[in-house]
């Protein structure tokens, strides 16, 4: 039984079809692979950028806190003892461990504070270290 060459073209062009059908599949496959590794990548980055945001509304607070506290009036003979006083201490207390040359991961858990309150008393401290 010989095949004409109509058939042979047909054969030929069902087997490129198929092909390209495993093709499809396959980079369908990949397509979705890919979209749930970035929807996993944007949760992700979502719950950072949440807790940065957090950690930098929380600093802001206590920012202004310590601001209007260093503003009330004080007594001539009085002075604040920021090394010892209950809301400059954790701050007092990074510095230190910074000056210890420990990260601002450690720092943060270290001291009850924000990843981001860490940091910024890290760039504070090595601008003070630079003069």
């Amino acid at each position: 039984m010989s095949l004409t060459p109509l058939e042979i073209g047909l054969i030929a062009s069902l087997l490129v079809g198929v092909v390209a059908l495993i093709l499809a599949f396959k980079s369908l496959q990949v397509a979705r692979a890919q979209q749930a590794h970035t929807e996993k990548l944007i949760q992700k980055l979502t719950r950072d950028l949440a807790m940065s945001t957090s950690g930098s509304v929380g600093m802001g607070q206590r920012l202004l806190a310590m601001e209007k506290r260093l503003q009330e009036p004080q007594a001539p003979d009085k002075k604040i003892d920021y090394y010892n006083d209950e809301d400059f201490q954790p701050y007092s207390q990074a510095a230190q461990l910074f000056k210890l040359g420990l990260d601002a991961e450690e720092v943060a858990r270290r001291c009850g504070l924000s990843r981001a309150e860490a940091s910024l008393i890290q760039m504070m401290q090595s601008n003070v270290d630079i003069k």
